[in-house]
């Protein structure tokens, strides 16, 4: 498991994506760019031009499961007299993405084709994991992507607060991205122990 699971999880999502575009219409680079449209001093960048932009606009906790989990044992019969390791309960995340079609001018029907074709492919693919998503660190059990509805009024906030105007967009919701730390926080006694708990200091 590495510390960089949401770049891992956006870059493989991106990856497949774009495969699977440039398989329908080979045009030599990337259709799909995990990348800001604008810097921080509004100025376009003109890497993301005639591409889907597919970009962070929120990150929020997952709160459909219960991920109370306090304690943690080895398995070992040996450590059982010593106590359970109390660890800080699992974080899950769920990542809110936006697809811009960054197509232009002549090229603004090409941007509306890849941005139907690539909900077309969302929809037939879901969820990621390591049978069709093998670039995933082994951290990831199962990866949701679920379209999102904004009203327009929502749609003219992110956008203002990506600093562009509208693109037509498509907004998913990446859930289930798992942050859980092994770090003992303290040591848990079983009934006829101790019956207390120790800092892990």
């Amino acid at each position: 498991m590495t510390d960089d699971l949401i770049r891992n999880a956006l870059e493989t999502i991106a990856g497949i994506a774009n495969s699977y575009l440039e398989n329908l219409d080979r045009r030599g680079d990337a259709w799909i760019s995990l990348t800001s449209l604008v810097d921080h001093n509004g100025t376009l960048n003109q890497s993301a031009r005639d591409k889907i932009v597919m970009c962070v606009y929120n990150i929020t906790r997952e709160v459909t499961i219960s991920t109370y989990s306090p304690t943690l044992s080895s398995g070992r019969k040996s450590d059982l007299a010593a106590g359970l390791a109390v660890v800080s309960p699992p974080l899950y995340i769920d990542i809110h993405l936006m697809f811009m079609a960054n197509f232009t001018e002549k090229n603004y029907s090409d941007g509306l084709a890849a941005i139907s074709r690539l909900i077309s492919y969302f929809q037939q693919t879901p969820y990621y994991d390591s049978s069709n998503a093998p670039m995933l660190d082994p951290a990831f059990d199962k990866l949701t992507l679920e379209f999102e509805n904004l009203s327009p009024v929502d749609v003219n906030y992110v956008m203002s607060m990506l600093g562009t105007r509208y693109l037509p967009s498509a907004f998913y919701k990446l859930r289930m991205i798992p942050f859980a730390s092994t770090a003992m926080q303290g040591r848990a006694y079983a009934v006829g122990g101790t019956g207390m708990v120790d800092g892990a200091g």
